[in-house]
Formats: C-alpha cells, sequence, structure tokens
C-alpha cells in the first residue's frame, strides 16, 4: 500500500510493513471533506486513488483553491510538523477517493526511527515553496490570460491530458487559482472554445487541443 509513495522509499520492508499495519484507509465521496481550515490534525495523508482539492479561507466569500492533488501525494503535513497541529487548508475529495491516513504518533517513530524520513519532509516544503515562488512570479511578470492556460496544463497533468476528457473545474475555482477576475477568465477561455481548443460546461473543462492550449500558455516546446 505505501510501497509506492516517496515518504516510504527506501525503507526497510519491516519497518513499512509494520506502519502499514497502523494506517486507516479512508474511502470518501466525492465532496466530502477530509478536514477543515483551522481545525486540529493529528494525520497526514496520501492519495491512493481519486484526487483531492486544496482550499483556502472563504470567511468573507469564495474559498480559494489552492491545488489538486492526485495518485501518490502527500498532503496534511503541516498540521504533524507545527508546533500548533492545526490545519493551514480544508481538504476535499473531487471525485471518488481513496487515501491512507498515517497518525502523527507513528510519523514522529518514523522520523527518530529513520532520520532520513526528515529529508523527504524537507523535499515536499522546499517544492511547495518553489511552486509559491513560481506563482508570485507569473502574477508579477504575465497577463492574466497567459496564467490561465499555465495553470489549465497543470490541472492537465493531474487529471490526465486526454483530449476531450473532463477537468472537474469550474471557469469561477480556474480564476481564484490564479488571482483572475472572473470576467476576463471567462473571456479568455469563451475565446478558446471558439477556436477550438477547449469546450466548456457547467463545473467542467475539456481540453480538445492541448497543443493550443501549451500555445496560449507561452510555451512552445513540450516539458511533459
Amino acid at each position: 500500500m505505501l510501497e509506492g509513495s516517496v515518504l516510504f522509499k527506501g525503507l526497510p520492508e519491516s519497518d513499512r510493513l509494520a506502519i502499514e499495519d497502523r494506517c486507516v484507509r479512508l474511502k470518501l465521496r466525492n465532496g466530502t471533506y477530509l478536514y477543515h481550515e483551522g481545525q486540529p490534525g493529528d494525520a497526514l495523508y496520501v492519495v491512493l486513488s481519486g484526487r483531492v482539492s486544496i482550499w483556502s479561507g472563504g470567511e468573507r466569500g469564495e474559498p480559494t483553491l489552492l491545488t489538486v492533488l492526485g495518485q501518490g501525494e502527500m498532503f496534511g503535513e503541516m498540521a504533524v510538523l507545527s508546533n500548533e497541529h492545526l490545519r493551514t487548508a480544508s481538504a476535499q475529495a473531487m471525485s471518488r477517493l481513496e487515501v491512507i491516513q498515517i497518525l502523527r504518533a507513528d510519523i514522529d517513530l518514523l522520523r527518530r526511527k529513520h532520520p532520513r524520513v526528515n529529508d523527504v519532509f524537507l523535499t515536499v516544503l522546499i517544492q511547495r515553496i518553489q511552486r509559491l515562488t513560481m506563482q508570485v512570479a507569473e502574477l508579477v511578470e504575465l497577463d492574466g490570460s497567459t496564467r490561465l492556460f499555465r495553470q489549465l496544463s497543470r490541472l492537465g497533468d493531474v487529471f490526465g491530458k486526454r483530449p476531450g476528457a473532463h477537468i472537474p473545474i469550474s471557469q469561477q475555482q480556474l480564476a481564484s487559482m490564479i488571482g483572475l477576475g472572473l470576467r476576463l477568465t471567462n473571456r479568455a477561455l469563451n475565446d478558446a472554445q471558439r477556436d477550438g481548443a477547449l469546450t466548456l460546461g457547467r463545473g467542467w473543462i475539456a481540453v480538445d487541443d492541448w497543443n493550443m492550449v501549451r500555445r496560449l500558455a507561452g510555451w512552445r516546446y513540450r516539458t511533459d
């Protein structure tokens, strides 16, 4: 169950199996929340199948969609690692979702017994910082339309870049991910739909031509 997770790669099989015996396997319906921002947190999660959306804010309006995570990715670790043990965001199933739950006590034991696990957490945190730094740089340097299609392309990496397949993201949610107004988002997406790049639906976007989306994102050559 844990063999493919970056957190447990390289561990002796006996230790990995011992932790697996203590893990809880959870299955959630689409739309179910695992936890809410501000709640105490005593566990982290690894996605086995499906996708989970990570949200922030919403007390005074629409919450902001921060990111979408897929198979093998870890989340909820900030509450486990911080002294406050509070959730810094909310996590919601975007489809039928299956995760494994690993309690903080087991993570603490694992970190003491295998110090290399701390390096894994450090790598994950660095990747999060790099992603945020990139988003800030794009916010300053790129126009809204270019940011929009870059984010859409990244969502394709999570959901799969199959032409015509539905990405269950609304225009409002996509706008919130890049800090762009809904009116400008609608205009850019409608223009792309008119040109044959994508199809818009109620609560979903289907990309029909990923190469066109890459060009709209300002990426001349394929990097995936």
